[in-house]
């Protein structure tokens, strides 16, 4: 039987990982006060916009299988007033997951990043910063209409960048917020239904992350599995698709 063990610290979790991206800029030192380890696989607590915590499984198949074995004991840590929390697992291991728990509805996703810059483009010319607050209405008309998963708000300290009609109205739209240890997030990526296939997109998206890498370093963003179209123009802009999650409420019967 694989040992689980409980460790403490962001440096030794950064260690068990191989320094990966994912917990470089998604974890924070309160955070990865305690995560655990098994075999070449960890599971972390992570929080984005909610307050309460969730945890991620990262590694080899062996330890993460251990891992999700006990999540009674990892709950009991993270979540210790709640009878279901959230669990995010590669997804091919998600059915594991299944067969264990209880598992509710939840939503799978990927995790994108880049330190590369797109190369420059005429079209990032299009792509001007917008003033959410002052239109935070169309924005959040524009995503309803053309991005209804879209899950991040204007007015909510993001900065924004939009592609503008002649008219001024919105073309399309990004959101670059930042993720729980600082790195630039690009969300919300939404463009005009109509106008789809004329490289909005990748206009958009290319001009705001070589913005965030020539800022920062670098650039991630997440995106809902079934969009092959978004995976497709990420991947072609250099971003490297490093983790593909199923996340799930567990119910842990104590």
């Amino acid at each position: 039987m694989t040992a689980v063990v409980a460790e403490h610290g962001l440096d030794g979790l950064l260690d068990a990982t191989g320094g990966h991206p994912f917990v470089r800029w998604e974890v924070t030192d309160e955070l990865a006060a305690t995560w655990w380890g098994a075999a070449d696989a960890v599971a972390f607590q992570r929080t984005r916009k909610a307050v309460r915590r969730t945890v991620n499984v990262l590694g080899g198949d062996d330890g993460v299988t251990a891992l999700l074995d006990h999540l009674p004991e990892i709950a009991a840590t993270v979540s210790p007033d709640r009878r279901a929390f959230s669990v995010s697992v590669p997804q091919h291991l998600e059915p594991h997951l299944r067969e264990r728990y209880r598992v509710m509805d939840g939503g799978d996703w990927e995790w994108f990043h880049t330190t590369i810059a797109p190369d420059e483009h005429p079209s990032h010319e299009r792509v001007v910063v917008i003033d959410d607050v002052a239109r935070a209405d169309e924005v959040r008309a524009f995503l309803r209409a053309q991005s209804p998963t879209a899950d991040t708000e204007p007015g909510c300290g993001e900065r924004w960048f939009a592609v503008e009609d002649a008219d001024g109205s919105l073309s399309a739209v990004a959101a670059w917020g930042t993720t729980r240890a600082g790195a630039p997030h690009l969300s919300s990526v939404a463009v005009d239904t109509r106008l789809r296939g004329q490289g909005l997109g990748r206009a958009i998206v290319g001009a705001v992350t070589r913005l965030a890498v020539a800022e920062t370093g670098v650039c991630t963003l997440g995106m809902y599995s079934h969009n092959a179209v978004a995976r497709g123009l990420y991947l072609s802009l250099g971003y490297d698709r490093l983790c593909a999650w199923s996340s799930r409420p567990v119910v842990i019967d104590r």
